[in-house]
């Protein structure tokens, strides 16, 4: 084989081992565009700290109970205050600020630890507020559920719908309610359909609470415009209270 004949076969192999790296190379830049979510997520001290306090909680805690699971709106429920005459126990497990990824990151010392024969979960408003798109916010809520279908068989679990918002929270925030609204009820439309795939129940929290001619949260159920008072907790109370007894 002379010369010439090596130089283009050397060339010719050169000039397909370049196509496939940059095939390869486009590949991967694909598929880290569409996996953002699986960067880790940095979580606050505040997190944290309710986490320690969780696993100091589980040593002492009665298993088979009810947990409410979630994020500020839950945190700040006195479920003492509205529950205590029920048979069953009920737990906090809300974090202030804590997004779909934290409650998937956390299960095993927020529920799992303390298997409950019932969770009531609301979760998904971060995302929403912090722009996360809703496909993604659906595909963590989906994980959440396909979890605790795994780990706790037997647990009823009670999906509620994200709540409203009202224009107070613009006061504050850059948080804008026309954009925010179409996005909880189409988070709401696919929560309501991944909790019949799995077979738990979707309660509808954003129905009882909003004005409906405009779909805003209710002023007089919040004082910021986000986050429940107490006339709001009594209505949270009189639609999930029925399945807990």
């Amino acid at each position: 084989m002379n010369i010439k004949k090596l130089n283009i076969i050397y060339l010719s192999i050169i000039g397909i081992l370049t196509a496939l790296l940059i095939a390869i190379s486009i590949s991967f830049m694909i598929f880290v565009h569409k996996n953002k979510q699986l960067t880790p997520v940095k979580y606050n001290d505040y997190y944290y700290n309710k986490c320690d306090t969780y696993v100091i909680e589980n040593q002492t805690f009665e298993r088979g109970q009810i947990i409410f699971l979630g994020d500020s709106i839950t945190d700040l429920f006195p479920l003492n205050d509205y529950f205590s005459d029920l048979t069953l126990k009920t737990y906090n497990r809300g974090i202030g600020g804590d997004i779909t990824q934290g409650v998937i990151d956390r299960l095993r010392i927020s529920v799992y630890d303390l298997k409950p024969s019932k969770i009531v979960l609301l979760i998904g408003i971060n995302d929403i507020d912090a722009g996360r798109p809703v496909n993604y916010i659906v595909s963590n809520y989906n994980k959440i559920l396909s979890l605790i279908k795994e780990n706790l068989p037997n647990t009823e679990v009670y999906c509620m719908s994200l709540l409203s918002q009202n224009d107070d929270i613009e006061q504050y925030t850059t948080i804008r309610i026309k954009n925010t609204i179409p996005k909880i009820m189409k988070l709401n439309d696919n929560i309501k359909k991944l909790a019949k795939d799995f077979g738990y129940t979707y309660v509808d929290l954003f129905s009882e609470t909003i004005k409906k001619e405009n779909n805003t949260l209710i002023k007089s159920y919040s004082d910021d415009g986000l986050h429940l008072n107490a006339n709001g907790f009594e209505v949270w109370t009189r639609v999930i209270k029925p399945y807990l007894e």
